[in-house]
């Protein structure tokens, strides 16, 4: 019959209590004993010099080997996941020991990573809320440059939103690139205007079209980085007016909230009768706390520069030929800046007034500040069977636009910019 492990002279059992069925149904002395060492060894967290492998980090899940004179149970594992700075309640892992030839063991835990929505009890689609805040740390804003007339910058069609790959990773929609050269400019001008014109946010998962299944789990991470990016304006650029016109893609939150939850349509925080919809992009974004205007009810949603210059996102988008000459010729008598489309262009045009004066006015598109490569959801694009986009060339430029202005005078000027590089004003901006 073999020997107890852990029994000594005064606590060894009887051969009854140590018959291999009550060894091997944890009844024994020896079990007894052993758990009271885990209970003992639990209440002291390991040494560093005991973990003698360890692997994995951020993406990857994390992986330890722990050298110790005892044999671990689970409440040990807790005990050393807590240690390392982790909720046990948030994360899972696996667990178990093996002897060493010397008389040890090694407690290894593995795959210690954060809970699914399912696993921590939570929905496996999680509910959409407000963007986190974030708190921006820039210099002292620039000064305001020397200038006669009014300045507005205009940006469009961000298409803010991402894929979720088959290895966990979001595959952008956006391209940070001019982004970031829109944010340098800004701090540079000072504009008296900032304009968005609109597609601010992709919404994909929120589209009537057709659903990919990497749009699953995407509109929280695309709220969290538009609500950063404006945040990042704001600070460096703290006395202009903000203001983001509604375009068709951020249209479709509203739009999916009116087909799939009407009860809630305009729903609002209680006792606040004057604010935002909680399912809608002001709130979502934020907007509020960075005193950010949204102009919404596309495609009416229009900002005015003056009387005779107008904002919007548009309607038009030729697939041949100029969509800024379209609007020039509906409107002859106004000045128009439009999105949309994805192409950066100015049109001018001058017909003749009531009392035969000229009248000069153009229509402008900055450009867009998407990728251009094929990752914004189109009707070009294409998806393989791993959930990567294809690599196409779209008809799409990307850029920002510059409109200085008085009551009655617009001047327009659009920059493209091609590979994370632009020139503005003779001087070069990289991101």
């Amino acid at each position: 019959m073999p020997q107890c492990k852990y029994g000594n002279e005064a606590t060894r059992p009887t051969a009854k209590e140590r018959t291999i069925r009550r060894h091997n149904a944890k009844q024994c002395v020896c079990y007894r004993e052993h758990e009271a060492g885990n209970a003992k060894n639990a209440t002291t967290a390991p040494t560093k010099e005991q973990i003698v492998n360890v692997s994995g980090s951020g993406d990857t899940p994390d992986t330890y080997t722990i050298s110790s004179d005892v044999s671990w149970g689970y409440d040990d594992f807790v005990n050393f996941i807590r240690a390392k700075g982790q909720d046990p309640d948030k994360v899972t892992f696996k667990w178990g020991s093996t002897s060493t030839p010397s008389g040890g063991y090694f407690n290894k835990i593995n795959d210690v990573r954060f809970k699914t929505g399912t696993e921590g009890g939570e929905p496996a689609w999680p509910v959409i809320q407000q963007a986190q805040p974030v708190i921006v740390n820039t210099p002292a804003p620039m000064p305001v440059p020397n200038r006669k007339l009014k300045l507005a910058l205009k940006s469009a069609d961000h298409q803010i939103g991402y894929r979720r790959l088959e290895d966990g990773t979001l595959d952008p929609f956006h391209d940070q690139r001019p982004m970031d050269i829109f944010t340098q400019a800004c701090a540079v001008y000072q504009p008296d205007k900032i304009q968005i014109l609109g597609d601010f946010l992709d919404l994909p998962s929120q589209s009537r079209w057709a659903q990919e299944a990497s749009f699953a789990r995407t509109t929280q991470p695309a709220l969290d980085t538009a609500h950063a990016w404006l945040a990042q304006l704001r600070a460096v650029a703290p006395n202009a007016e903000m203001i983001i016109i509604e375009g068709n893609h951020d249209k479709r939150m509203q739009n999916f909230v009116e087909a799939n939850a009407l009860a809630a349509f305009g729903l609002k925080r209680a006792n606040m009768p004057n604010s935002w919809p909680t399912m809608s992009i002001p709130y979502l974004l934020r907007l509020e706390e960075l005193n950010i205007r949204y102009v919404d009810a596309y495609p009416a949603a229009t900002d005015w520069d003056n009387d005779t210059t107008r904002n919007i996102h548009g309607t038009r988008a030729n697939s041949k030929g100029s969509t800024t000459a379209q609007y020039i010729h509906e409107h002859p008598h106004l000045n128009t800046w439009a999105g949309h489309t994805h192409r950066a262009e100015i049109t001018y045009h001058t017909v003749i007034g009531p009392r035969g004066e000229p009248l000069r006015r153009y229509s402008a598109n900055p450009g867009a500040m998407c990728r251009v490569d094929g990752s914004v959801p189109s009707v070009n694009g294409a998806i393989g069977a791993n959930g990567k986009p294809a690599k196409i060339v779209e008809d799409w430029q990307q850029g920002l636009g510059f409109s200085y202005y008085n009551e009655t005078e617009s001047w327009p000027f659009v920059y493209q910019i091609i590979d994370g590089r632009t020139i503005i004003d003779g001087k070069e901006y990289t991101a």
